[in-house]
Formats: structure tokens, C-alpha cells, sequence
């Protein structure tokens, strides 16, 4: 069997061969990569050599891509655009800018903080890979207290006890809502003992103690570890529920989801908000960033 001879490509002449098919000559390739018009001309002749074919016609007064030349500027500028990305990727590791923020939010403020800090983050730190988790109550408190997060954005029923380092940040309204044809919906002061006698679907964590903020009204209830799924079941009449102010915002659940109109005396809840870390994690640029920016969070 034939063996393959090995090509060995130099990024240099790689970018010389770019610069010259962009700008037509070597004299201008040169001005845009500030060498000399000699030395762009070489590097493309090594590669050519390297490459075994030509890549410029240069019998005419501008130079002008051969057959070949067009089919492997196409694989070039992907090995040179690449390679800059390396090149910026591994000195804004220089710069002391995190490889990766791991961040827990829970499902209720999720939709605001992507629309609020997600592209100024991108712009600022477009070489920080985010790694982004949602949880519901103490899910967010678990992530961040065993390292699986760095970070996190709690709604909580009390002070988070597995942590030390935390901040509260303001308060989530929790309302009851239903379908717009649900028995309670059309009511002006739904009473506890109306509640009690329909459906109650209850969103809970995903964790084992399954943790709920809300108040168990009705002895008929459902449990559900997530927002969107429970808003389906609302949507369709399955039962009413209790969802923070954030996610009635939502127009994934505007649809058919109306809130009920509760007498004054149960009418009003919130719980608080808290921005919390994992003091074990040092973070970079990146990540003292995103604690300024969330720290000054409110709903």
C-alpha cells in the first residue's frame, strides 16, 4: 500500500497566503500584515512547495487564484481564523479572565437575567464559557453548595443555610393563577375554602426533599418540578397554581393563564432573592463582573 507523504504547514505562510488572496498582491498582503513584500512572496512559494500545487497564477499584473488555489482558500481561512481565536483565547487567559463561569439560576428569574446581563457579558468576556444550570428553590443552593456552581440566584423561604457567603437582593411576588375558563378565575374574591376545592399543582425542586415555597391549600394537588411544565398543565385546565411575578411575564405562559383575584388577607407573597457563591471557587474578570452586576440585581 502507497504510504501518504505527511504535510507540516507553517501558520505564517498560511496567513500570507490569506492576506494575498484578500488583497490581491503581495505588496498589499504585505502592508496589511506588516512584513516586507519579499517575505510574503516566499512564504507563499514555501507553501506551495509544502502543498505540492500552485496557488497563484502570477503571469498577470495582480495576482489571481488557481483552480486549486480557490478550493484550498476555503480550508485556510478556517485554519487561520482559528488560529487568532486561539491566539485571543489564550491571552485573555493571560489577562486573568475565567475559562468558565458556572452559574445556577433558578427558574423564576431565569428569563429576566438572560435578557439583562447575558449580552454585555458576551461582549465583555466573549472567551468565558458559560455554563448555565436551572434549578427550582434549593436545587440552586445545592448546586452552588457542592461546586457543581460557582455562583447562583436563589429564591429561598429563609436564609440559605448551607452557605456562607450570600446576599440578599430584593423580593419575588408569588401570585395564583389559573386557565382562563378554571371555576376560580371568574370569581372576585377567591376565598381559602375556594382553593381548597379545586386542584392545587404545586412546583417543587427536583432534589430529593422536594422543597416547595408556596402554602399546600388544597387536600387535590399535583406535584411538579418545573415551571414550564406545570404552566402546561394551568394552561389546560389541570388545576391553578402559584408563580412568581418573573414568570407570569413570560410569554411562554401568557397564553390561556390568568391570575385569580384572592381575597386582601392571602393576597400579597414574596419570597426573598438571594445572590449566593461558593467561597471555595476564586474567579477572575469574568466572574467578579457577574458578582458586581448581580449584586445590584433587583425585581
Amino acid at each position: 500500500m502507497e504510504e501518504r507523504a505527511l504535510i507540516s504547514l507553517n501558520f505564517s505562510h498560511l496567513q500570507c497566503f490569506v492576506a494575498a488572496a484578500e488583497t490581491g498582491s503581495f505588496s498589499a498582503a504585505g502592508r496589511l500584515l506588516g512584513k516586507a513584500q519579499s517575505g510574503v512572496s516566499t512564504a507563499v512559494a514555501n507553501l506551495e512547495i509544502d502543498l505540492g500545487t500552485r496557488l497563484f497564477d502570477r503571469s498577470r499584473k495582480y495576482l489571481r487564484l488557481t483552480e486549486e488555489g480557490e478550493v484550498l482558500l476555503r480550508d485556510a481561512v478556517g485554519i487561520v481564523q482559528g488560529g487568532e481565536r486561539l491566539k485571543d483565547r489564550a491571552l485573555s487567559f493571560c489577562a486573568e479572565e475565567d475559562t468558565h463561569i458556572r452559574l445556577a439560576l433558578d427558574e423564576g428569574v431565569h428569563s429576566q437575567f438572560v435578557e439583562q446581563f447575558l449580552a454585555p457579558f458576551e461582549s465583555g468576556f466573549p472567551f468565558t464559557e458559560l455554563d448555565l444550570q436551572t434549578g427550582i428553590f434549593n436545587d440552586v443552593e445545592e448546586c452552588v453548595a457542592s461546586g457543581k456552581a460557582d455562583l447562583g440566584l436563589l429564591i429561598s423561604s429563609g436564609i440559605p443555610k448551607r452557605l456562607e457567603a450570600y446576599k440578599l437582593l430584593s423580593y419575588v411576588s408569588f401570585h395564583a393563577v389559573a386557565a382562563a375558563d378554571h371555576p376560580l378565575t371568574g370569581k372576585e374574591a377567591v376565598t381559602i375554602s375556594d382553593l381548597e376545592d379545586e386542584r392545587q399543582l404545586v412546583v417543587t425542586s427536583r432534589g430529593d426533599g422536594k422543597d416547595t415555597e408556596v402554602t399546600h391549600f388544597s387536600p387535590k394537588r399535583w406535584l411538579v418540578d418545573s415551571y414550564g411544565a406545570c404552566a402546561s398543565l394551568v394552561e389546560r385546565g389541570m388545576g391553578w397554581a402559584f408563580f412568581p411575578a418573573t414568570i407570569l411575564n413570560d410569554p411562554l405562559v401568557q397564553r390561556n393563564i390568568q391570575q385569580i383575584s384572592l381575597e386582601l388577607e392571602i393576597r400579597e407573597h414574596a419570597s426573598p432573592l438571594y445572590l449566593i457563591r461558593n467561597k471555595n471557587r476564586k474567579v477572575g474578570k469574568a466572574g467578579r463582573w457577574l458578582l458586581r452586576k448581580l449584586g445590584e440585581y433587583a425585581m
